[in-house]
């Protein structure tokens, strides 16, 4: 599957609408704002996207930031954490400490980087797609700015 690396492909979404999210809960994107991509001769996407989730269908390198503003619904640590099928990402992860809960509006920011890789089924390279979401894994919280953006670096 060749793909033109010279080119920067990026995905943006943005969701303005207040959410509660429970512990474990997925966080909403929203919908997209801005997007730059193509398919390849397979017909496929760089990027798909549902409403909680981004998958990266291409090999290389992608550039997440996550930037959340929110709340908690009780007092403690709202933590949100940036997921790879599933998986928690180590180290991609933001916690703001609340104390008085509704009323401190913090800023939660998770700037990483992901690799998709490709690899060989029954003798024929392909990409093993990797799917992007953002998880509450804190506290209850109140978010009332979600935007996630992702850029194809190669």
């Amino acid at each position: 599957m060749a793909n033109n690396t010279n080119s920067l492909y990026l995905i943006g979404l943005k969701d303005f609408a207040t959410q509660t999210v429970l512990t474990g809960g997925l966080i909403q994107l929203g919908d997209v704002y801005r997007r730059y991509c193509r398919k390849n001769s397979c017909g496929t996407r760089v990027f798909d996207n549902t409403n909680t989730g981004v998958t990266l269908n291409w090999d290389g390198i992608y550039h997440i930031t996550a930037t959340l503003v929110g709340t908690g619904t009780e007092a403690g640590d709202v933590t949100v954490q940036l997921f790879d099928n599933g998986v928690p990402i180590t180290g991609a992860v933001s916690t703001q400490t609340i104390t008085t809960p509704d009323t401190e509006f913090r800023t939660f920011v998770i700037d990483y980087f992901v690799l998709a890789d490709n690899s060989c089924v029954l003798g024929v390279n392909s990409t093993v797609a990797r799917t992007i979401t953002l998880e509450n894994t804190g506290v209850g919280a109140t978010f009332t700015s979600v935007v996630l953006n992702i850029e194809k670096e190669a």
